[in-house]
């Protein structure tokens, strides 16, 4: 484990950074949103390395280890994508907005905020987004990729997909329904809220969702495709 914490010490430094970046902001914007956005983060890289965990267990033969640490994984995963859902947390500053102007107005009336705090704040949210975006499909494209060396590739798909729609159901009760991860050791509690809870709209985000998963999933995996491609041809030229 101690090569998989070393494989990956470059994030743990980014984590660091980001970290004292939303310190900062804190100081300098006084919300504690920045501190939850620390919180996200962390949330969002558990599941790289449960997934990686995993896959050591099952390579050292111990299936029970392989197992937990695969439920955990998927259990985290959705955290990795609902930090997406992040953004909503800018729609309070008001970065543009429209005012009446002369009729050949240059900017035809449009106005931007000023307020350097304002883009800050976006800026600190989406480097958290990008971050948790990518760090979350690595995860599923490890996944993925164990899968095909046990099961045919359409199968893999399939459990793929599914994967997503629970990511799907696990975003929409953490953002609508404020639970947590660890609420999953009360699971009748979670249960009855959902389907105390179930709508049009929850079926509609939860399967909107999981669509958003599958195409930055194919997005992901067609990137690395590409820069794979690239490194070759580069190789082939020295």
């Amino acid at each position: 484990m101690n090569l998989i914490l070393k494989k990956y010490s470059g994030i743990l430094f980014f984590m660091l950074v980001y970290g004292v970046l939303c310190f900062f902001m804190v100081i300098n914007d006084h919300s504690f949103l920045y501190l939850m956005l620390v919180w996200n983060i962390l949330l969002a890289t558990l599941p790289l390395f449960f997934i990686e965990f995993s896959l050591f267990q099952n390579k050292k033969n111990k299936p029970i280890g392989a197992i937990v640490f695969g439920i955990l994984w998927l259990v985290f995963f959705p955290n990795s994508m609902y930090i997406i859902t992040d953004l909503i947390h800018i729609s309070s500053d008001k970065l543009v907005w429209f005012e009446a102007s002369a009729q050949y107005s240059i900017n035809n009336g449009i106005m931007y905020s000023n307020d350097i705090m304002h883009w800050l704040k976006l800026f600190v949210i989406g480097i958290g987004v990008v971050y948790g975006l990518l760090i979350g499909m690595e995860s599923l494209n490890i996944f993925y990729r164990f899968l095909n060396q046990k099961r045919a590739k359409l199968i893999s798909c399939f459990i793929v997909a599914g994967v997503s729609l629970i990511s799907g159901v696990g975003v929409y009760i953490g953002r609508f329904l404020r639970f947590n991860s660890w609420d999953l050791l009360r699971p009748l509690s979670v249960l009855r809220g959902l389907f105390t809870n179930i709508n049009k709209f929850a079926i509609e985000f939860m399967v909107a969702f999981a669509g958003f998963i599958l195409i930055m999933f194919l997005f992901y995996v067609l990137f690395r495709k590409v820069i794979a491609g690239i490194s070759e041809a580069e190789q082939d030229k020295l």
